[in-house]
């Protein structure tokens, strides 16, 4: 199955849209992921489901799937105070 290449920012809105629906997130939660995300994705370490190309970068995913399963482990992060936890072990 081919893999889905979303611009970052498309990406970031996607999940962001998804985290806005979890009442124990909201939109100030949701925004907090998004700077997080920011913060990881310039991190300066390697990422194996990030792609450049020319003057954009992507994220690359399996399947539309994969934004909701992002979205609930930082929803369980959150619930479970491992925000922390949740930003060292992404990819």
């Amino acid at each position: 199955m081919a893999k889905i290449k979303l611009e970052t920012e498309d990406f970031i809105f996607e999940v962001t849209e998804e985290l806005v629906c979890y009442d124990e997130i909201g939109r100030e939660g949701a925004d907090k992921w998004a700077e997080g995300f920011r913060k990881w994705l310039n991190d300066g370490r390697k990422k194996t489901n990030v792609a450049v190309s020319k003057d954009k970068t992507y994220f690359v995913i399996e399947d539309e799937g994969e934004i909701f399963d992002i979205a609930d482990e930082y929803l369980d992060a959150v619930e479970n105070g491992r925000i922390d936890e949740y930003w060292e072990n992404f990819q």
